[in-house]
């Protein structure tokens, strides 16, 4: 009789011990791994060849912030390829939420490996991508409103950001003015016509600053095919960080 008791407390024992060890293993979660740990992430890493700056283009074509952040989480399977794509960390845009999540299903990632025989297993990662600004300045036609719109206007070549900093931007108090501002400049690099607002700061003694500053500025040209001075139209922002 004692026997079986030891016995049955025995099997009780195992019963607990691998009902613990499969709560603590996020692979053996609910069925279908349908959402992620309620702990943190682990940052994801590209497979060879997946660049998101290459590979998402649209990332910079968006009517997001420029550094605005979205944090996506997503499933890896054992192949690399990501699953059960969502937005962890909104950037404030949904178009550029959206291209995000787009972008993470056109890349692969190193799946997690098991302790003990580095078998992949599925892992849920997270991946935090930025909006930048177009690779190279956009020569307009003109300068004005309508023919200059909302585009980001400086060469920022990075959307691959730090989760936190999500949450610094959303802690940091005021944020940093920015004016956007369009010139036209001949060969020589000289102003054709008055600066032209094309985004305002959202404070009018700033924008007007902006206007005054890129009026009394000095610019370079750009260059033709053949390397020559050329008259156009381009655009930037002028900004001062809020302290």
């Amino acid at each position: 009789m004692k026997v079986w008791r030891h016995l049955r407390l025995g099997c009780a024992l195992m019963l607990v011990a691998h009902a613990a060890s499969a709560a603590a293993d996020p692979t053996s979660a609910a069925p279908g791994n349908s959402g992620p740990p309620a702990g943190e992430l682990s940052t994801a890493r590209f497979a060879w060849g997946s660049d998101p700056a290459k590979r998402c283009p649209e990332l910079r074509h968006t009517n997001a912030e420029e550094g605005a952040v979205a944090v996506v989480q997503f499933l890896v399977g054992p192949t690399g390829v990501p699953s059960k794509v969502s937005v962890r960390e909104s950037s404030g845009s949904d178009s550029f939420d959206a291209v995000a999540m787009s972008c993470v299903q056109k890349l692969h990632f190193l799946p997690a490996t098991r302790l003990g025989d580095a078998v992949a297993v599925d892992s849920w990662q997270q991946l935090a991508l930025k909006s930048a600004a177009p690779a190279s300045a956009p020569l307009a036609a003109r300068c004005d409103q309508a023919g200059t719109g909302e585009a980001a206007e400086t060469a920022n070549p990075g959307v691959v950001a730090d989760a936190q900093e999500a949450t610094d931007r959303k802690k940091a108090g005021p944020t940093a003015a920015r004016a956007g501002v369009c010139v036209c400049v001949d060969e020589n690099g000289k102003l054709t016509q008055p600066p032209v607002l094309t985004n305002s700061s959202g404070i009018a003694g700033f924008d007007k600053a902006a206007l005054d500053l890129s009026g009394a500025a000095h610019y370079r040209p750009a260059a033709s095919s053949n390397g020559q001075p050329t008259p156009g139209c381009f655009r930037f922002k002028v900004g001062i960080d809020a302290k």
